[in-house]
């Protein structure tokens, strides 16, 4: 794809976080039937390609607009900050690592001692503390602006701590419903 055009270009739909859609599926269908490949059974195998091409890339588009965290991903790298880059991805605070580790030595003294109740009650409130990370993201792409692209990159950064932690939870209960410890 042109490194300057968008995903939200490729749909032709505004470079917004709230996108419509009900927009952003007609675009989609729409496209998806000018891009068919029984539109081209005759072409040149140079505009045969060049569907294919565009058909990947509308595919591409709509699979990351549709999806909410997708999509504040990929407004955030459009606004310089790949979360995938250490180089560009915002650095979650020492004070806040440091809650981390807690919580994580917390659950991993409740799995070793089989404790459920506590690990569904640290579950929770990683569940809530990643909805209220969440709804600084969502604020922050809304409101727009710099700064407020940081905070919601530096709310996402959390999330994925706040994703870990929950795979661990997710594990366990697995292996607990399993029978296996």
């Amino acid at each position: 794809m042109d490194m300057k055009k968008t995903y939200f270009d490729v749909l032709g739909i505004e470079r917004v976080y709230d996108v419509d859609r009900a927009e952003l599926e007609k675009r989609y269908l729409d496209l998806s039937r000018q891009l068919h490949p029984d539109r081209f059974a005759r072409a040149s195998a140079k505009e045969k390609l060049a569907s294919v091409a565009k058909t990947t890339e509308l595919n591409d588009a709509y699979r990351v607009l549709k999806d909410d965290l997708k999509r504040a991903g990929y407004l955030l790298k459009l606004a310089g900050f790949d979360l995938g880059d250490d180089r560009t991805a915002p650095k979650v605070d020492a004070m806040t690592l440091m809650q981390i580790m807690e919580l994580n030595e917390e659950l991993a003294e409740a799995r070793a001692e089989r404790d459920s109740a506590r690990v569904s009650a640290l579950a929770g409130r990683v569940r809530a503390a990643r909805e209220e990370a969440w709804g600084v993201v969502e604020g922050a792409l809304r409101e727009g602006g710099a700064e407020a692209m940081r905070r919601a990159a530096q709310a996402m950064m959390l999330m994925r701590y706040h994703d870990r932690f929950l795979e661990q939870v997710d594990a366990y209960e697995g292996a607990t419903a399993e029978g296996v410890h």
